[in-house]
């Protein structure tokens, strides 16, 4: 006998439990992967269903007449400098210590030619000097550095590094003539005037 208690009797579910919940889960993945990933196309599974088919279509592949698999050469980039970036400099110290460096000044004046009287003339070569003093001393200083920086090199560089010290070391003693050279200059000019 079954007891009048509704809380005892519990109906027997519908679908059969959760097998067929997991099957129907698994069965809607593999049609759905099969929408987004694809199957292979109808020329390539028909050719490769037997054996004469498959020894075709590997001969294909070999030939090269078939571009859809395997590894291809690819696209290489053209060496071109356009799309190099540019490096940014902080304006407030581009150019700051050495004016005359690997390129020129965009902003520098020419030398003029004329002045008005000869006071004016002697205050520009007084101001030449002082910069050609200035950028002498920066030489010097570069030049001080020099045995220094070769010690080091000798010490814990390459054979190579020492060649690159080498000739900057060549380029640093050149910048030094050519400041001793230009503060020289200003100088018999300013004599002269004197």
């Amino acid at each position: 006998m079954t007891s009048p208690d509704p809380k005892a009797q519990t109906p027997e579910p519908a679908g059969g439990g959760m097998l067929p919940a997991l099957l129907a889960g698994a069965g809607i993945l593999a049609v759905a992967a099969l929408f987004i990933f694809g199957g292979d196309d109808d020329k390539t599974s028909d050719a490769t269903q037997n054996k004469d088919g498959q020894a075709a279509h590997s001969a294909s592949n070999q030939a090269g007449s078939n571009a859809k698999g395997g590894v291809a050469a690819r696209q290489a980039d053209a060496a071109t400098k356009s799309g190099r970036p540019t490096p940014r400099l902080n304006p407030r110290i581009a150019n700051a210590i050495v004016t005359e460096g690997m390129a020129p000044v965009p902003n520098k004046k020419p030398e003029p030619t004329s002045w008005g009287s000869r006071e004016e003339e002697i205050v520009y070569w007084e101001d030449q000097l002082r910069e050609a003093n200035r950028m002498l001393e920066i030489r010097e200083r570069a030049t001080e550095h020099v045995p220094k920086q070769e010690e080091k090199i000798r010490e814990n560089g390459t054979p190579g590094d020492l060649a690159e010290f080498q000739q900057r070391k060549i380029v640093v003693a050149d910048n030094l003539e050519r400041a001793q050279a230009r503060v020289e200059e200003v100088q018999l000019k300013l004599e002269a005037l004197r």
